[in-house]
């Protein structure tokens, strides 16, 4: 079965879950001084976020998304211009696993 199909086959809250788990992966091995997987998981994050683009009952939430990639990228591929912190997208995406329950 196609892995985007399954995807689309997912609540909201379990896709965004699945983003907030690589957002966490990418941040641990932040504070290990790993950048290489650090970007790898921030990449899977992203990708995730653009297949949820792709979904249409994410459709009324396209901005949004678009917001949670750049600023992912901004964090942690760019200069932090948004100053987002550590704490910040941790409890943006934690606020999702209780409704992927």
């Amino acid at each position: 079965m196609d892995s985007t199909v399954s995807f689309f086959a997912m609540p909201i809250g379990t896709q965004i879950s699945n983003v907030g788990s690589e957002v966490q992966s990418a941040l641990r091995w932040r504070k290990a001084g790993n950048r290489q997987r650090e970007i790898s998981f921030c990449e899977k994050a992203i990708e995730f976020l653009t297949v949820m683009q792709q979904d249409p009952k994410n459709k009324h939430r396209i901005g949004e998304l678009d917001a949670c990639i750049e600023e992912l990228r901004d964090f942690f591929l760019g200069d932090n211009e948004y100053h987002t912190s550590e704490e910040t997208l941790i409890r943006y995406y934690d606020a999702f696993l209780y409704q992927a329950d």
